[in-house]
């Protein structure tokens, strides 16, 4: 109690480093549970899956000429196939997206959310709870499955929605099924589910390859490279008959050409959300994030036990009396250290609660701008807590046994005496200055690197204009209502141009296997498949090459193609490729023309093959705007809504928007470096603050004297502040190198990368060194100007 009390009085008695140390510890605490929470959370993505350990997802990967194949999606009979013929296969499932989709019911409209078509089996494959009066839900094409959360929230209850008649896309479909809201850590977000026999994949046999084919292993821990050598051998012998499958004995044998090959790989359902795989339907994340995320938590918590340490060790001159005159009465260096670590435990402990408050009523608005939700239970809440706090609690312990070592051994002489350590020497308690700004410089660097990087993402030329279109989603809509409403559309001056496509423009198009001319291994390519109507060229802007864009009074040219340049590369003969033959999925396509290269996914990636095919009255209607027309456009859209009384909510995305989702979690990890560079540098400068102030009043007596002898106030306030300026260029050179080789390494994320370029550090510097000195110029201007008598009798 004794201990306590003298806690507390310590506490009240100085009041400039009790704030300090508490809100260094208070923010640094909440960072970390919030880290904690987010890390936890995307690491335990698919572990609520009974079994999880026996499910795959199938891959293919591979090498197509010079560049690396990765696709999350195989041919619709790979499913099938595992099963027959590998005996560790029990069961699989195919699943494909169908994007977004809205729901007419009684003169109601509302949107029932992502849509997916599945084999039968998607529930008891991933043991999700149904609710059904029939024994198979799935088995008709116009039966459609919903989320129980869309069932709850548009008919009442789960039982109300079950045998109702509901119109989607154009189609009447009954309720037949309700399902329990699939967890917020399932790769697979999903609230509408109807068969997949609606597409009639068994038709398209192994060319194309859109599907997501998952399977189920007899036990877990299989041998996965002996597994994907089965299924490699499988999938290869029905798609391609120049592989010699029944001889091969390892991978190398199943390759078409050294250079030219596809291997179907096992993908344990676990590593599927962490995964960065083409043409991927799943909830991914990028593990640099969750990485970045501990790594900066861990910079937060340092800077703050810096501080801690810096504010101790600085505070220890106005308690060498306090020390010196306890251990004059018997006290020991075990009592002086216990002392000094309660109160470091004290300290803690109210940080931590406070940093609970905060994390509380912060961590909605906190998952809000970063745009991104943390679900958790109430069990992995509380493990979250408990960890963290004995976590901290280590790591408070030991990063305090250095001063209060300090203290409990100084010689009693000394303490009485008030003899000083060199706190000017590197060793002395500037040294953890410089590292705790060196620390805040590392995250400001960094935060200017991936700021510039998302930036440079969104505004880099993609080799068409992107500006002013707006994306339509109408596959709900029959097609000859679609083709009125788009041509009525034309009609309108404030329109530039109308086209339609299969896919929202900047998403993942589709994909194929091609053969230039003759179905042969030397002439095959894998290519993107992207499928648009005649006016889409002009839409964008799109240049051309070679040859002539599809002529929509040329019925014909829906036997065509046109390809990209990085397409024609991969043709190995001579001459040009105008009027030559294209085969995908065994049709010919006449090559009509060649257009420049341009970005159609995203930045992430570079620019691939791709074919573009003719396709008329597709879903996705996009609409060019005049400049300074969007208003206008959207109020004529909306009248046209009303007249073609159409039958579900008028909604419509920007293109750039669309293309800003392909860059959601670099968005992210912008604003979470910006938070942190704010905190970071917040801690710092009140720990700087508390350290100026402690060494200002050890040097009141001097300052006096040298006013006394003619020192002017600018004089002073350069000598006052020249000491820590200098310890803040030191933290600049260590920082910079650690953070360029850093950033360097981040950015290889990137197909297209910024250049990490000298401004950079210089603004860091003068962000950093502004900051102190502001910092500091408050006490040494209050220093300065005081009265030179009152600073001789200070003491």
């Amino acid at each position: 109690m004794y201990n306590l009390k003298t806690t507390i009085r310590n506490a009240r008695k100085n009041r400039v480093v009790t704030f300090a140390k508490l809100f260094g510890l208070c923010i640094s605490f909440a960072v970390t549970l919030f880290a904690v929470s987010y890390v936890y959370f995307e690491t335990s993505f698919d572990k609520c899956i009974p079994g999880y350990d026996h499910i795959y997802r199938c891959l293919m990967q591979g090498k197509l000429g010079d560049e690396n194949a990765d696709f999350a999606v195989t041919s619709p009979a790979q499913a099938k196939a595992m099963v027959d013929e590998i005996p560790e296969i029990t069961e699989s499932l195919r699943v494909i997206s169908q994007g977004q989709a809205t729901i007419n019911y009684q003169e109601k409209s509302f949107t029932g959310g992502q849509l997916m078509y599945a084999d039968t089996n998607f529930f008891s494959f991933f043991s999700i709870p149904i609710y059904s009066s029939i024994a198979s839900p799935l088995a008709s094409e116009n039966s459609l499955v919903i989320a129980k959360s869309v069932a709850e929230k548009y008919f009442g209850t789960a039982d109300a929605a079950l045998g109702k008649t509901i119109e989607m896309r154009g189609e009447n479909c009954i309720i037949t099924a309700v399902f329990d809201d699939v967890p917020k850590n399932f790769h697979l977000q999903v609230q509408l589910i109807q068969t997949v026999q609606k597409i009639h994949p068994d038709n398209n046999g192994w060319g194309s390859q859109s599907y997501c084919t998952y399977f189920k292993t007899n036990r877990p821990k299989i041998n996965i490279d002996e597994l994907n050598f089965k299924i490699s051998k499988v999938a290869i012998g029905h798609a391609n008959t120049d592989v010699d499958v029944a001889n091969a004995k390892t991978m190398n044998d199943l390759k078409y050409a050294p250079d030219q090959y596809l291997f179907y790989t096992a993908e344990p359902l676990t590593d599927v959300h962490f995964s960065n795989h083409k043409f991927d339907l799943a909830q991914t994340a990028n593990k640099t994030y969750v990485y970045g995320a501990i790594i900066l938590a861990i910079l937060v918590l340092l800077i703050s036990s810096i501080n801690f340490i810096n504010l101790t060790i600085a505070n220890m001159a106005t308690r060498m009396k306090e020390i010196g005159i306890r251990k004059t009465n018997g006290a020991g260096n075990r009592n002086i250290a216990n002392q000094f670590l309660l109160e470091s435990v004290l300290f803690w402990l109210v940080g931590f609660v406070l940093a609970l408050v905060v994390y509380q009523f912060s961590r909605k608005y906190m998952a809000g701008y970063l745009g991104f939700d943390i679900a958790l239970s109430n069990g992995g809440f509380i493990k979250i807590i408990g960890y963290s706090f004995l976590a901290l609690l280590i790591f408070n312990l030991i990063i305090n046994i250095f001063p209060i070592l300090i203290i409990s051994n100084k010689r009693v002489l000394n303490l009485i005496k008030e003899v000083k350590t060199d706190n000017g020497s590197f060793f002395g308690n500037k040294s953890f200055l410089v590292l705790q700004f060196a620390l805040s410089a590392m995250i400001i660097l960094c935060s200017i690197v991936v700021y510039k990087q998302v930036n440079f993402l969104v505004s880099k030329n993609k080799e068409y204009d992107s500006s002013n279109v707006i994306m339509i989603s109408m596959w709900e809509l029959n097609t000859q209502a679609r083709k009125s409403f788009v041509e009525e559309l034309k009609t309108f001056g404030a329109i530039k141009s109308v086209a339609t496509s299969e896919f929202y423009f900047g998403t993942d198009p589709s994909m194929n296997d091609a053969y230039f001319e003759k179905q042969e291994v030397i002439n095959y390519f894998h290519t993107s498949d992207l499928r648009v109507d005649d006016a889409f060229f002009d839409t964008y802007s799109l240049e051309l090459k070679q040859g002539r864009f599809f002529n929509k009074e040329m019925q014909s040219d829906f036997n065509t193609v046109l390809l990209n340049e990085n397409a024609v590369k991969k043709y190995t003969s001579d001459g040009s490729l105008i009027d030559k033959k294209v085969i995908i999925n065994s049709q010919n396509y006449n090559v009509i023309g060649i257009v420049k290269d341009f970005n159609y996914r995203s930045l992430h990636h570079q620019i691939e093959p791709l074919v573009i095919r003719r396709a008329e009255n597709g879903g996705i209607v996009n609409i060019k705007v005049a400049i300074n027309q969007i208003p206008e456009v959207l109020n004529i859209l909306r009248s046209q809504w009303k007249k073609f009384n159409i039958g579900f909510p008028f909604g419509y995305q920007f293109h750039d928007d669309v293309l800003a989702q392909n860059y959601l979690k670099d968005q992210q990890a912008k604003r979470f470096l910006l938070i942190l560079s704010m905190l970071s540098i917040a801690i710092a400068a009140v720990g700087l603050y508390s350290v100026s102030y402690f060494t200002i009043i050890r040097r009141t007596k001097e300052i006096g004297i040298r006013k006394v002898n003619g020192a002017k106030i600018t004089e002073i306030l350069a000598m006052l502040n020249g000491d820590f300026v200098k310890w803040v260029i030191m933290a600049l050179i260590i920082a910079i190198p650690i953070s360029w080789f850093a950033m360097q390494k981040w950015l290889e994320n990137f197909a297209y990368q910024t250049s990490i370029d000298w401004w950079i550090f210089v603004m860091a510097g003068f962000i950093i060194a502004g900051i102190a000195i502001l910092t500091v110029s408050f006490q040494s201007w209050k220093a300065a100007t005081r009265n030179p008598v009152e600073a001789l009798r200070y003491e």
